[in-house]
C-alpha cells in the first residue's frame, strides 16, 4: 500500500462495510499513507446518491478534493 495517493473514504456509519472502511485506514496509514475517513453518523451506504438527504457528506469532500486535485 505504499506509494498511494492520498486516499478519503467517506462512508456512513449504517453501512454495512464500515469496519471494512476503518481496517483500510489503518493498513493505509501503517503503511506511511495519507488518509482521512469520514464516518457520517446515522447515514446509510451509498450516501453519494443521495445529494438532498445527505448532502452535507458530500459537500464535506469536495475542499479535501479540491485541496488535492487543484493545489487550493
Amino acid at each position: 500500500l505504499r506509494g498511494l495517493p492520498p486516499i478519503a473514504l467517506v462512508v456512513g456509519t449504517l453501512d454495512i462495510l464500515l469496519e471494512d472502511n476503518l481496517a483500510m485506514a489503518a493498513l493505509l496509514s501503517s503503511a506511511g499513507g495519507e488518509v482521512d475517513v469520514r464516518a457520517y453518523p446515522r447515514v446509510p451506504p451509498r450516501l453519494h446518491l443521495l445529494p438532498d438527504r445527505h448532502g452535507a457528506a458530500v459537500r464535506g469532500i469536495e475542499p479535501w478534493l479540491a485541496d488535492r486535485l487543484l493545489g487550493k
